[in-house]
């Protein structure tokens, strides 16, 4: 159990990260009124909401078909708890607000074309 619960541990990273970003572009997107061409960037946000959308529930229905549930469990200032049920095994993961930040931040510069670091540089 513990061996498929690693094989799609990337996957569960990349869920939590993905709902973070959509949150995050969202978020930003409120904030563009003070810009002079906030209309063409409005667009642009709309489409990477939509493809982040997608992405994103792609992958939670990917998961979902493994057997995987994941919740937010806790948030305070410098640590954010997930919950993540698997196949009847309970596992609690701990991320570094900073950390999920610059994850987010990856993601972000991903999606606008600069270089970025994926999960399999975290080691």
């Amino acid at each position: 159990m513990y061996k498929e619960i690693r094989e799609i541990s990337d996957d569960i990273h990349r869920y939590i990260i993905l709902e973070l970003f959509l949150k995050t572009l969202e978020r930003d997107k409120n904030h563009l009124n003070v810009l002079k061409m906030s209309k063409i960037f409005e667009e642009w946000y709309d489409v990477k909401i939509n493809e982040t959308f997608q992405e994103f529930k792609k992958m939670k229905d990917y998961l979902y078909k493994k057997g995987c549930k994941i919740e937010k469990k806790s948030s305070d200032d410098f640590i954010t708890e997930y919950f993540i049920l698997f196949r009847g095994m309970n596992e609690t993961r701990s991320y570094g607000n900073i950390a999920l930040r610059n994850w987010v931040s990856q993601e972000m510069k991903r999606v606008i074309g600069m270089e970025y670091r994926t999960p399999a540089d975290r080691q």
